[in-house]
């Protein structure tokens, strides 16, 4: 069989019955449908890139989005962190304004009771005082008489009220026994201070400071004085006082009131002295350290 385009291009001759060409059309159609392929896979892939773009294009703005949101939160959470610090540091500050104030309440509460009792404690000083200006002014009007006689004197030493008995109205020279107008008049003096049974009173003995006869049966002054002042108490206690209210001591030349440079001065010298001891609670409290050896003392 002869070709379809055998006879194609040679003139002269009548062109033969020819053949359908399925190659040609198979090819064209191949080619189409390639080309129509082409296309759509094209058509297809540029949607689908620009699907992806769009997709990925929201994926972005989600995640900037996104991006933005932790930023926010991250800003919000350390905006409470910062207020919950604030917080925490006004607490810590008035919790200790708080602790301050109360510290302050309690000093405050110490001192008012300090005060107040300090207060009492003034209270009580004054009225031991004044009781002890009565008893001084009372014993002045009971001695009044022997005062104005001038067979006693009363006067104030170191605070103390003290009633003067001159030596040679109650004594011999050197001697420790009481003469018989010196022993009315310790008795009168005792029987005005026995009116007195809540106070204390030292029984002193004093001299001069002229030297006792190498005869005499005390060794010195000193121990003349003593000597005399014990006499004086124990006419006391006859009177009536209580002897755990009487004390004697001596002072010999030791505690003079004159000069001792003539004989006026030596007989001033020379005298007993009854002194108004304070009373235990007009004296200033000891520390609890000197006061603890005390605690097995008879009570008065």
């Amino acid at each position: 069989m002869a070709r379809f385009d055998d006879d194609i291009g040679k003139p002269g001759k009548p062109p033969k019955n020819r053949t359908f060409p399925w190659r040609l059309w198979m090819f064209a159609l191949l080619m189409t449908g390639a080309a129509g392929a082409g296309g759509y896979f094209t058509y297809y892939f540029k949607q689908r890139a620009e699907t992806a773009e769009e997709s990925s294009g929201g994926c972005v703005g989600k995640l900037a989005d996104a991006n933005k949101e932790v930023e926010s939160q991250k800003k919000q959470i350390a905006d409470q962190t910062k207020l919950a610090g604030d917080c925490k540091a006004s607490f810590d500050a008035a919790a200790k304004h708080t602790k301050e104030v109360e510290q302050q309440n309690d000093q405050l509460s110490k001192n008012l009771n300090g005060s107040k009792d300090e207060l009492a404690a003034l209270r009580q000083q004054r009225a031991d005082t004044e009781k002890r200006m009565q008893a001084i002014e009372d014993i002045q009007k009971q001695f009044a008489k022997m005062i104005d006689t001038g067979a006693l004197k009363v006067s104030a030493r170191r605070g103390q009220l003290v009633l003067s008995l001159p030596a040679e109205v109650l004594f011999p020279s050197g001697v420790a026994d009481l003469s018989e107008d010196g022993k009315l008049k310790v008795l009168e003096v005792g029987i005005t201070l026995k009116k007195f049974p809540d106070r204390r009173f030292m029984v002193i003995g004093h001299s001069d400071t002229q030297p006792l006869p190498k005869t005499s049966v005390f060794k010195d002054n000193w121990e003349l004085s003593t000597a005399r002042a014990l006499t004086v108490t124990r006419f006391l206690v006859q009177a009536g006082m209580d002897p755990k209210n009487i004390i004697p001591a001596g002072a010999g030349e030791h505690d003079p009131i004159a000069a001792n440079t003539n004989a006026k001065e030596m007989q001033r010298n020379r005298r007993i002295e009854i002194a108004l001891l304070p009373a235990l609670n007009e004296l200033p409290p000891l520390p609890a350290s000197l006061t603890d050896g005390n605690k097995d003392a008879p009570k008065k």
